[in-house]
């Protein structure tokens, strides 16, 4: 079975508040036409890949990229980045994803967005994983847990939490495992997030389970 990884934390994390704070910002020097532009992208962009859209998005945040290239907008382009990621993440292509979010490293280092920081080292963990590279998986996701907590989603939390409990359950380290998804557990309760919480309850049995 497929193990489940919290990738989709980006749109959480900083999808919304990214685009859509940075694009009215006047110093843009852009024409009203083109932050028009910009914010239909954005917002079809979304939508195609919440829906699974992965090859209609990818066109889409290429085109975002392209006009932050073009008009010099950093914190839009590692948006667009992390955006391509994802959806090539979506396609089984977490080779292409990783280098998508290897961009945006630095730029989102730079940005002083945490919740932007945050998206990209968990889906760099994310990615990770699924090469089955477990301990690089772990090493960002542990680097994006501190700043998800100073950040204080608890969503957001809980979902990093459950991913490095994750990678311990496939690193064979099972009580740590128990220990991290207990922690995700309560938070995503005390947050009212029952899908989530249903998830991590399974990651839970999957353990306690004897094995066939």
């Amino acid at each position: 079975m497929k193990p489940f990884i919290s990738r989709l934390l980006i749109l959480s994390l900083c999808l919304t508040p990214v685009a859509l704070s940075t694009i009215s910002q006047p110093s843009w020097g852009q024409s009203e036409s083109v932050e028009t532009t910009i914010q239909q992208l954005t917002e079809d962009a979304k939508t195609q890949t919440k829906q699974g859209q992965s090859q209609q998005a990818i066109e889409t945040w290429q085109r975002i990229l392209d006009l932050a290239e073009q008009h010099d907008k950093q914190n839009l382009q590692a948006f667009a980045l992390v955006g391509l990621g994802l959806n090539y993440h979506e396609l089984q292509q977490p080779t292409t994803a990783l280098e998508y979010y290897e961009e945006a490293l630095p730029i989102a280092q730079q940005s002083g967005n945490p919740r932007l920081l945050a998206a990209t080292l968990n889906n760099m963990g994310a990615s990770y994983q699924s090469l089955g590279q477990h301990q690089e998986a772990l090493t960002y996701y542990e680097r994006a847990l501190p700043i998800t907590q100073k950040v204080d989603k608890p969503a957001d939390i809980a979902k990093t939490l459950n991913n490095i409990g994750e990678i311990n359950s496939l690193m064979g380290k099972e009580d740590k495992a128990i220990h991290y998804y207990q922690e995700a557990l309560y938070i995503a309760q005390r947050g009212g997030d029952a899908l989530l919480e249903q998830k991590i309850l399974n990651n839970i049995a999957k353990i306690n389970s004897p094995s066939p």
